[in-house]
């Protein structure tokens, strides 16, 4: 009798386990547990994409990590309290180096989490905007950081290149010094075959005027929304300027109810998909030279 029950006992914890497994959380556990043991990846693209870029979930700030052919690229890292996260992000993606850690401005929901990160993560080369001020708390750590590591730096104007892998990333601005440290954040512009993302920082109106005056190419598949979606950014110009097929915005919970209705409908008004770290997590959007892949943690 006992064998007998032991054995409709297994049979039901199998058959359970089973019927868990054709449901959709059951499959996205069992994705994320192979890809955490290092079977698989947990996302939906091709091993084969020749640009990915993911954008972490790390609140009302920005951490953003650019891989193509091998090399791999870690832009802002968000605040000082998000550094950890980062580092095991980066670790859990099997990367245990970066070929550059770039800096769009220093405020320290950016520049916050990168002093840990350069300590941890091997560095080749720091890249950072002419248009900043250094100073500040979370700036003299990461100055010191570099210092321990001796990483060399450069410093990125409108108009220069410079390879990642496959993929090509033109610097679009600042296009002059500003008054403020947003508008002075760097422009990126991946760029590989078709396929280009725009990578804002925080840029605002005035900056964004510039860009549109440049008559720089600003078209862009992937758009990362500027100042996690501020009432002050993303104009109705530069939007049409852009016309991306989809948006991510970087956000959490704030004072400021960030991202604003101005923005959000403006995108969506132009037809744009739109994807946020506070309802979809940590994103992938990954081409692989025909298609753009998207995944969400949630």
């Amino acid at each position: 009798m006992d064998r007998r029950i032991r054995r409709l006992c297994r049979a039901i914890i199998v058959s359970a386990a089973l019927l868990f497994s054709l449901m959709p959380y059951g499959q996205l556990f069992w994705k994320h547990a192979l890809a955490g043991s290092g079977f698989c990846s947990p996302w939906g693209y091709s091993p084969s994409s020749l640009v990915r870029i993911h954008v972490l979930d790390v609140g009302k700030a920005d951490a953003i990590v650019l891989e193509s052919g091998g090399c791999t690229a870690l832009l802002d890292a968000g605040t000082y309290a998000d550094g950890e996260y980062v580092v095991d992000y980066l670790l859990r993606q099997g990367i245990s180096c970066l070929d550059y850690a770039i800096m769009s401005h220093p405020d320290s929901d950016h520049i916050g989490g990168m002093a840990q990160v350069m300590q941890e993560i091997p560095t080749a080369l720091f890249l950072q905007s002419a248009g900043w001020a250094e100073g500040g708390a979370a700036y003299d750590s990461l100055d010191i950081a570099l210092g321990k590591g001796k990483v060399p730096r450069r410093v990125l104007s409108a108009g220069d290149l410079f390879p990642l892998g496959d993929a090509t990333v033109q610097v679009l601005g600042p296009l002059r010094t500003y008054e403020g440290t947003n508008n002075n954040s760097l422009v990126l512009r991946v760029c590989y075959g078709d396929f280009a993302a725009l990578l804002c920082g925080d840029i605002e109106e005035e900056a964004e005027l510039d860009l549109l005056k440049s008559g720089q190419d600003l078209s862009a598949q992937l758009l990362k929304v500027a100042h996690h979606g501020s009432s002050t950014s993303t104009t109705e110009r530069f939007v049409q300027a852009v016309l991306p097929q989809v948006a991510v915005i970087s956000v959490g919970p704030d004072n400021n109810g960030l991202p604003r209705e101005g923005p959000l409908s403006r995108l969506e008004g132009a037809g744009v998909e739109i994807y946020r770290t506070d309802t979809d997590g940590d994103m992938i959007f990954a081409f692989d030279g025909t298609t753009i892949f998207i995944d969400t943690v949630r």
